[in-house]
């Protein structure tokens, strides 16, 4: 009786989350974060050129995945 209990237990128990380390291109790096939020407050994204880059780069890490 205590395997079938046992066994009902895990069934209802949600899968546990695998923690991974980040891999070396998915690290945040605090430095550049700030300079980002620097660069945002100071309206350098405003500009049509950079916009454009920005979503290039941003398609370009969406599509690797």
């Amino acid at each position: 009786m205590a395997t079938t209990r046992r066994t009902e237990t895990r069934r209802n128990r949600s899968p546990r989350l695998r923690v991974l380390p980040p891999t070396e291109s998915r690290l945040v790096r605090l430095p550049r974060v700030r300079s980002a939020k620097k660069r945002i407050e100071s309206g350098y994204y405003d500009r049509e050129d950079v916009r454009d880059r920005l979503a290039d780069a941003v398609l370009d890490v969406i599509l690797q995945d």
